[in-house]
């Protein structure tokens, strides 16, 4: 892909319908990322990625921002969180996530303006900064721990099964099945979503952004 079709590239996502403007028409995101906390506000201006707690305000240059990181970081009232992570060459990163918290139980999704904001975002850093590293997935050391404890989990968890067929114990092999299926399930779909590489500004990997359900046709 020539430059100038990176330019065009970037300019059409940046007027994807489902991204969240400001009053001046820019692409613009929020979310509260803790539940005693405010809701923070991110914008890619022309030259800069800004936010704002209401309180504060920052600006991350985008041609020194060094490195974007997308990550698959379940809650545990929410298991579909993606998290991005920016961060400048002098050390500072500010991170967002497609969830808020509206409550003590109540978490809200904005699945579509964050797939959206995302990929307008890694477009606009890829063109202003050419060296600028684009990571898909948890550090290799972090993904092989968590990799080495879901097989020795799941060895166990086959163990605690032999022992409680061989008992007729089937309370226990309820209780493995239901929790141990869960957990391993869980871990595992950290593993595959969260394999360490790098990727495209222009084609983030679409297995660490939310699913994006298309809007019903209207009747009629």
């Amino acid at each position: 892909m020539t430059r100038s079709d990176a330019l065009a590239e970037a300019d059409a996502l940046s007027q994807a319908p489902d991204l969240w403007r400001d009053h001046e028409g820019r692409p613009t995101f929020r979310h509260r990322p803790k539940l005693i906390g405010p809701e923070i506000s991110f914008t890619i201006e022309e030259r800069d990625l800004a936010w704002s707690d209401g309180r504060s305000t920052g600006r991350l240059p985008l041609h020194q921002i060094e490195s974007v990181r997308i990550v698959f970081r379940p809650a545990n009232l929410y298991t579909r969180r993606y998290r991005v992570e920016v961060r400048q060459r002098l050390g500072k990163k500010n991170w967002f996530s497609n969830v808020s918290w509206r409550g003590m139980v109540e978490i809200e999704a904005h699945d579509a303006p964050f797939t959206a904001f995302v990929r307008a975002l890694c477009a606009r850093i890829g063109q202003t900064s050419p060296n600028a590293r684009f990571i898909a997935g948890e550090p290799a050391w972090r993904y092989m721990i968590i990799a080495a404890t879901t097989a020795g989990l799941t060895i166990s968890l086959a163990y605690l099964a032999f022992q409680a067929i061989s008992a007729v114990n089937w309370g226990l092999m309820g209780l493995v099945a239901f929790i141990g299926g869960y957990t391993v399930w869980q871990m595992s779909l950290w593993l595959t979503k969260n394999r360490p590489a790098t990727f495209d500004p222009l084609d983030p990997p679409a297995i660490l952004l939310p699913d994006v359900k298309p809007p019903r046709a209207s009747a009629p």
